[in-house]
């Protein structure tokens, strides 16, 4: 279930589960049991939580907090008690040496025959901890804010495993079972994670904003589709600056009337919402601090298509009612990574990032060539193409340029020498996607027909998506590879054969597949008979096929960090 949640959304961490049971009754050898039993999780590690669980509850934020009501005090307390004990296991777990480099997620127990049983996932923290977040937890009242879409999904993961534990019975089909509850696990996630951030820095009546997003995302405005900006948070945020004001104020939840007032805003003027109401048209003064986290940004990309994001960084995106984290549109680390790899020492990566990013930010698709002979290029191709005096586009020019069909022109440092560029090039039986538009496959044809080494092409989609090509694999060390080959061969070589841990190493190794030597290959391919065989002779009845690696050639020298 957290592996098809994760991967709907975008996120690729690793997810491990675990079930850990504490005996509440009777006596047994057994007082505390995690399963799957191959982990490396030792029951040893967990037998101190109940008192770190009692340290955590005697330090707890709203220890001082007392209800009238002594049921629910009682149901606070009781609530507040397993909220520490969860955090207890999750440090024991992720202080131990299998949790090492692992995020623990810790589920409310539920009573299996005379266990407590906690439902627990884990991820990988340096992949987890890459995924845009918010960097402090934001308090109104008992709500507290959810650091991220990722968060609040693997939250709800776990959530849903605690109520399946109350069934007496296992559903009769186990195959759509995690596909179908994976779906429900995401929609409940996002809308918990929206619905708090609205309550905290908006409206606590803002229950229904993702559904009023929805709707006017979805809804065409005289024909046209739905673009446009909004910024959620409170009416009185010190920060603000209106331009106009509406009164009274318009409500969210009429999306006709909010599509209308969608259409007046633009990229310098957003409509200011507490996710309630509509309280006008402005912006964000440059004092606001992005460190306080208590202003949004929504947008409408196209139609039924809308995202939130904070200080550049997206938090998640709805794309026709499918919930999504939000793709960087291309870090800049790779785009410059990319642009020295292809153009060579002439190029200046700020300036062609600057003009990236001034293409990305306009509400249209466009797609820029990047070429080390541009003059030349823009000469060959002067009957489909405008020329112009070589210069460096300024931010309104960029914008004039990029509203005409055609590619724009650019010499290495930027410099522009054609506009509205009819890109040539021949198809091929591998060449392009057919699944992608036309801008997309003319600029794939045309890098293709060019130099390999001299012509990088930076396509923008009408949402700001950029896709380069060519797309060229990351760098690594040698030495990483080799690392991930030893691993695999330590795993084959194993007494026994963990083969759960060796199917994982032998993916590592495979995925690794452009970088590795004829050697390292065929290191694979002995280790894979290994486990095959260890298989066979633990009596397996079932024989799980893998695909033999033929590396022919040494990998490209360029593939490679230095050491």
């Amino acid at each position: 279930m957290a592996e098809h949640a994760f991967q709907s959304i975008g996120v690729y961490a690793a997810p491990e589960a675990l079930l850990i049971g504490f005996q509440e009754e009777g006596e047994s050898d057994w007082p505390i049991c995690i399963e799957p039993e191959n982990r490396e999780y030792h029951p040893e590690i967990l037998k101190n939580v109940l008192a770190i669980a009692d340290q955590l509850f005697a330090n707890h934020p709203d220890a001082g907090l007392i209800y009238s009501d002594t049921a629910s005090f009682e149901r606070m307390i009781k609530n507040r008690e397993e909220e520490c004990r969860r955090d207890a296991i999750a440090q024991a777990l992720s202080s131990s040496s299998a949790g090492a480099g692992r995020l623990f997620y810790v589920g409310y127990p539920r009573r299996v025959r005379q266990y407590r049983v906690y439902p627990v996932i884990s991820v990988v923290s340096s992949a987890w901890e890459r995924l845009p977040h918010l960097a402090h937890e934001h308090r109104d009242g008992r709500l507290t804010t959810i650091e991220s879409l990722q968060y609040a999904v693997a939250e709800e993961v776990v959530r849903t495993a605690s109520a399946e534990l109350n069934r007496l019975t296992p559903p009769e089909d186990w195959s759509d079972w995690p596909h179908v509850i994976a779906s429900d696990v995401i929609r409940r996630a996002s809308q918990r994670f929206l619905s708090v951030l609205v309550a905290v820095h908006g409206s606590w009546e803002g229950t229904e904003f993702m559904t009023a997003m929805d709707a006017v995302a979805a809804q065409p405005y005289e024909g046209r589709t739905a673009l446009g900006s909004i910024i959620l948070t409170k009416r009185t945020h010190e920060a603000l600056s209106f331009d106009l004001m509406f009164d009274p104020p318009l409500s969210v939840r009429r999306s006709r009337v909010f599509r209308k007032a969608l259409e007046m805003s633009s990229v310098d003027m957003a409509l200011i919402t507490d996710g309630m109401d509509i309280f006008g048209l402005g912006r964000l003064l440059e004092s606001y601090d992005p460190d306080a986290e208590n202003a949004y940004d929504v947008t409408v990309t196209s139609r039924g298509t809308w995202e939130i994001s904070h200080n550049n960084a997206g938090l998640m995106r709805v794309d026709n009612g499918r919930v999504l984290l939000p793709k960087e549109r291309i870090s800049r680390e790779v785009f410059i990574d990319t642009a020295r790899r292809v153009l060579g020492e002439d190029v200046d990566p700020a300036e062609l990032w600057s003009q990236v990013r001034g293409a990305a930010d306009q509400q249209h698709g466009t797609m820029l060539v990047v070429h080390r002979n541009a003059d030349t290029e823009a000469d060959r191709l002067r009957a489909q193409a405008t020329l112009i005096e070589p210069r460096k586009l300024s931010g309104n020019a960029l914008a004039a340029v990029t509203s005409i069909d055609g590619a724009i022109l650019l010499r290495p440092d930027g410099t522009c020498v054609a506009v509205g560029v009819i890109l040539d090039g021949v198809a091929g039986p591998d060449i392009g996607d057919a699944a992608r538009g036309a801008r997309y496959n003319s600029g794939v044809r045309y890098q293709a027909a060019a130099n390999e080494k001299g012509c990088l092409v930076v396509i923008v989609s009408e949402d700001g998506m950029i896709n380069l090509v060519p797309e060229l694999p990351r760098q690594v060390k040698r030495s990483t590879v080799e690392r991930a080959v030893q691993m695999l061969e330590a795993a084959a070589e194993a007494t026994d054969v963990d083969f759960e841990v060796a199917s994982n190493r032998a993916d590592h190794v495979a995925s690794l597949t452009p970088y590795l030597t004829p050697a390292q290959g065929a290191r694979y391919n002995a280790a894979q008979l290994r486990i095959a065989a260890a298989r066979r002779q633990s009596g397996g009845i079932i024989e799980v096929g893998w695909r033999k690696l033929d590396v022919g050639v040494d990998p490209d020298e360029s593939l490679f960090f230095e050491e």
